[in-house]
Parts: C-alpha cells; structure tokens; sequence
C-alpha cells in the first residue's frame, strides 16, 4: 500500500488549498461586478454540477478501484486496459453532455431560471465538462496507483488558472455587460479544466508507454467485459452522487416554506436559509475535506488488499481508518459547537449565524463516518450499499425538516436537526453494512470514552481560555487564539490516553516494517 494517510494528506492539503482560494476570489470577485453579476457567474454552476455527475457516472472511483486491484497483483497492463477503456467511455459522455448543455442552454435560461441573462453564462460553462471528464479518467487511474500527487497538482493547478480567467473577464469584460462579463468568468471552469487535463496527461506520458498499453488487448477481456465491470460499479456510484444535489434542491423549496409557515416573513426564511446553508454549511464542509480525502485513498487500499485476499490486515487497515475518523471529526464538532457565535462573527460579522452552525456542527461526525465507511465499501466492491444508505438517510431529513421546521420552538434549528439526524441514519446504515463484509475489530467503548474525555477536556479549556482571553483583546482575535488553543490540549490527551498506536499508524501509512521502526523512535507513541 502507498499509504492511506500519506494519501489523504496530499488530497486534503489540495483540498484546502483550492476552497481557500475559491473562497478569496469571490470577494474581490463580487466587488468588482457586483451581486447583479455574481448571480448571473452562480447561476450557470448547478447545471454544470448535475451534468457532470452524470457524464462521470461515478467512473473515476471504479477506475480508482480496479486499477488497484490490477497493481495489487502486478498487472500493470491490465491496470492500462482499464484506464484506456474508460478514458474512451468518458471523452464520448463528456463530449456529448457538453454538447447537450450547450445546446439547452436556452430553454433552462428561460423556462428553468426564468433568466435570459443567463444563457450565455450556461454555455460558456459548457466545454468544462468535457474536460473534467476526462481529468477524472487520468484522477482515477493515479489514485488507484495510491498516487496523489498528480490529482493534487492538477486541482490546484485548475483552480488557479479559473481564478486567472475570472479577473480577466471582470477586468476586461466588464465594459460590454455584465451578462459577457458572467460567460467570460464561468468560462474559467473550461480554462482551468484543459490546464489540470495538461498537467495530468504530461505525467501519464512520462510515466507509461500508451503505444503499448493500446496494442496488447487481452482475449480474456474484451473492451465490452472491461466496460461493463466499470459501468457496474460507477453507476451506483453516480446514483449516490445525485443525492446531494437533489437534496440541496428539496431544501431550498422545503426549509424557507416551512419557516414561512412557522411565522417568518419571506425575507426572515431566506436569510435564514442563508444563514444554515450558506454560512453554517461552509464553515461544516471544511473538516470534511480531510474525511472525503481519507475516503478516495481507502478506496484503493482496500481493493489492492482484498485482490491480495489480506483479510486481517483489511480488518485493521478499517479498524484504524473509523479510529482516525473520531479523532478528527469529534474534537472539531465539539469546537464548532462552543464557538459557534464567535466563529460566525469573525467570519461573516454575523454572530447570529452561530444557531444553525451549533445545531448542525454535531453532524461532521456522522458525515465523516459515512464518508469513511463508504470509501472502505467502495473499495469492497459493494457500491450499492452506501447509496440505499444515503437515501435512508435522506428520506429521514426530508421528514424531520418537513414536520420540524414550521414549529416556531425549532424553526431554522430544526432543519439543521434533520441534516445531522439524517447522516446519523446513514452512517449507522453504513457502518452496519460493514460489519458483516469486514471483521471489524475496534474497541469501540474504550476508544470512544477516552476520546470524548478528551474532547471534553478540550471543551473546558476553550471555554476557560475564552474566558481569560476576551478580556484583554477584540472577539475576533480572542478566537483565534482559542482555536489552535483547544487543539493542542486536545492533541495532547490524544497522545496521553494512547489513543493513537503505532501498530495502527503503521498500516495507515501503509508499510508496517519500514513504518514500525520510523515510529519506534517516537517515544511518546505507544
């Protein structure tokens, strides 16, 4: 194995990278064309979301999963035939998606947005979707080789170069309309997509033979098996895919409807609503990043061992993954919950935006144990499961946000309550599912207790901390030095209890010999 956590780390510094920079350019971004011409940049993006999660189809984890399996064994041309084979699969969908969006960009300006302005944005968005496409054929493929670092260079580098375009059209555009200015800006999607395809396709030329990985096509394996097996587990994976966006779209009609019937006027419900989705959401998906990171690199690790049919090293590969998920979502739940208010002023100047992140913080925990059980279960082959959980789960948010929301004691609380309770539903659902394919051998009460000592421990001493600080200095800057406060007294009762062992480290990375004995040298690890 490559390393599960040399892998995620590369993903989620990537990661963070890239939602840094998202998150700075629109504010200069917005100043310089206004919210006029912001909305008409956000509006062409959900069609962009949707369309690709359908001309993927799920297949970049399906490459990720079989290309493993093949290295696993020493296949590497086995690996290539289904790189190849997928490659083509997805340069005719994206071509073809791309095609179609450009082509209806019309009707969903009109009849959709019910804004003509609109059009132009739609298809200047077009062309990325063909590029990402194919960027994740080549994505897939590295990380089924547990190679990261290509999939991180071409994020950032994508990123960057649709920065670059977004000013260019602000600054160039600007004087022929706001409606050009807003397609020249979401053209940076297609720019900053062919930049990352650039970078990705330069390392697959230096690194493999395409000429020969082409000529020598398997009898076994025919293109229409190898499809198939890829089809087979990416569909579901697309299915899960479109739950997200789908669920984003009920909560927009459900979640203001319901405030409005619980006394709120219309303006009241939407900035409400923008407060838990748009506020209270952001600040919850940044933890996350480390969760989806850890999940993509599971994926991989855990097809490459099955092939190898390494049973008990899977069982505690799994074991020390959900362990590591605690560590980190527990501690930052817990965070997010005490300084939810100051955390919400320092960010937006908007304290009040601190209830919903309160309510909702408690959630990173069961989405990061959904995410990490689902990237084992990925990795198993069962790509079905994650998703009947998922919709379990989003059946049960659907009701509670329904039944809770109009109620004048819940409100906006209670719509943040069926987020969390609806990724509880599907974590369990998950976690469950994994018990019986995988021995899962965690001690779950000793683990967890000394885990939540030590979040609470942490919990006094941000509490205290703010206390003592906040009298000598501003709320902003007493927060952030309250936050790297809590996490080094939670780092050290973390290494105090022992809950983090050189045994489970060692498998994470991914070599237990060489890593046995890096770690050996380590005298606070147990």
């Amino acid at each position: 194995m490559g390393g599960v956590i040399k892998s995620a780390a590369i993903l989620s510094l990537a990661g963070i990278i890239t939602k840094i920079m998202g998150a700075v350019y629109r504010i200069p971004f917005a100043r310089m064309v206004g919210d006029e011409g912001l909305g008409l940049y956000q509006m062409a993006y959900p069609f962009y979301t949707i369309v690709l999660a359908i001309s993927t189809a799920g297949v970049p984890v399906a490459i990720s999963k079989l290309v493993a399996e093949h290295e696993g064994l020493g296949d590497k041309g086995g690996a290539l035939r289904i790189f190849w084979v997928a490659l083509g699969f997805l340069f005719f969908t994206g071509l073809i998606s791309s095609f179609c969006l450009y082509v209806y960009a019309d009707e969903l300006a009109l009849k959709v947005l019910g804004e003509p302005r609109a059009l132009l944005p739609i298809r200047s968005i077009a062309p990325a979707i063909f590029f990402t496409s194919i960027m994740s054929a080549f994505r897939g493929f590295f990380q089924g080789q547990q190679n990261m670092i290509p999939t991180a260079l071409s994020q950032i580098l994508e990123q960057t170069v649709r920065i670059v375009t977004v000013f260019w059209a602000a600054l160039f555009l600007l004087p022929l309309g706001i409606e050009i200015t807003a397609a020249g800006a979401t053209f940076g999607a297609a720019t900053g997509g062919l930049a990352g395809l650039l970078v990705l396709v330069m390392i697959f030329a230096r690194q493999t033979d395409g000429r020969q990985s082409v000529s020598r096509w398997s009898t076994k394996s025919s293109l229409a098996r190898i499809l198939f097996k890829v089809l087979a587990l990416s569909i579901p994976i697309s299915l899960g895919g479109l739950i997200f966006p789908l669920m984003q779209m009920l909560d927009i009609s459900l979640v203001p409807m319901g405030l409005q019937k619980g006394g709120h006027t219309v303006a009241e419900a939407t900035s409400l609503y923008g407060q838990l989705s748009g506020m209270a959401g952001s600040i919850i998906n940044l933890p996350t990043i480390v969760t989806i990171a850890l999940s993509a690199s599971l994926v991989p690790a855990v097809s490459s061992l099955v092939r190898k049919r390494k049973l008990e090293v899977l069982a505690n590969l799994t074991s020390a993954a959900l362990k590591l998920n605690l560590i980190i979502t527990l501690p930052a739940a817990m965070g997010l919950m005490i300084l939810a208010e100051p955390i919400s002023g320092l960010l937006f100047a908007l304290p009040e935006a601190g209830e919903p992140l309160a309510w909702l913080a408690g959630g990173i925990i069961f989405v990061g144990l959904y995410h990490v059980s689902t990237g084992i279960l990925q990795g198993l082959g069962q790509t079905l499961l994650p998703v009947i959980a998922l919709l379990t789960g989003s059946g049960v948010k659907v009701m509670i946000t329904y039944y809770l929301t109009p109620l004048p004691q819940w409100g906006i609380k209670g719509a943040a309550l069926a987020t969390v309770l609806g990724f509880m539903v599907a974590a369990f659902i998950n976690l469950l599912f994994l018990k019986y394919n995988v021995a899962v051998r965690i001690q779950w009460w000793k683990d967890i207790f000394f885990a939540a000592l030590s979040v609470f421990l942490m919990a006094v001493s941000v509490v205290t901390g703010y206390a003592v600080i906040e009298q000598y200095f501003s709320a902003d800057f007493t927060t952030l030095l309250t936050i790297p406060l809590g996490a080094f007294v939670y780092l050290v009762f973390i290494f105090l209890f022992g809950l983090l062992k050189k045994r489970e480290i060692a498998i994470l990375l991914g070599d237990d010999n060489h890593w046995n004995n890096v770690l050996d040298k380590i005298p606070f690890l147990r």
